[in-house]
């Protein structure tokens, strides 16, 4: 019974080596010029050496933008940047909020800023004459209805994507009745 065993037991230790040593004869994944972010052993076949993870570490410089316009106030959040060509695109939420004691109140509706920049560095806030507030259209606003908070835009880099739609975004939250999606060219 023993070496009867010990004789099944070959059959299968082969197989396994067998599988083993398909999977390790593998060719390699090829990534090419893409950047792959190595943060796993799955595109490692070994490590030799000193080899650690290192992540790019900030380097604090100068401010990058300032919010200090009445209709950004006191609460600017959300912001979404991405390349259009040769223009940086920034999208953020403004709203303000007076705080006394454990009571919040928000003194005006949320809107959705822009800004844009041509080295991602040096923000400029074009004035749009696309939304009123408090009584002028000299602002950086593009939207304060429903939907802006959190409001997250994109470019569709689709080539069959129709030219007024070129530009999509995802906003709102629960109490304003949900997710809501928008288009513009």
């Amino acid at each position: 019974m023993t070496t009867l065993t010990g004789l099944l037991d070959i059959p299968v230790a082969v197989s396994i080596l067998a599988v083993l040593g398909v999977a390790a004869a593998a060719e390699p994944v090829r990534i090419g010029s893409r950047l792959e972010m190595m943060v796993d052993d799955f595109l490692i076949d070994r490590r030799e050496g000193k080899v650690e993870l290192l992540m790019q570490r900030p380097v604090p410089r100068e401010v990058a933008i300032v919010h200090d316009q009445p209709w950004e106030g006191s609460n600017c959040h959300y912001h979404t940047v991405f390349q259009d060509g040769a223009t940086y695109r920034m999208y953020y939420r403004g709203t303000h909020l007076d705080v006394t004691g454990d009571k919040v109140k928000q003194t005006h509706p949320q809107v959705v800023c822009y800004a844009e920049s041509k080295d991602g560095v040096r923000w400029t806030k074009p004035e749009l004459g696309l939304v009123e507030f408090d009584g002028s259209m000299k602002n950086n606003i593009i939207w304060n209805g429903v939907g802006s908070h959190n409001f997250v835009p994109m470019k569709d880099a689709n080539p069959d994507c129709k030219p007024e739609a070129r530009y999509k975004a995802l906003g709102g939250v629960k109490g304003e009745g949900g997710l809501f999606a928008f288009q513009s060219a």
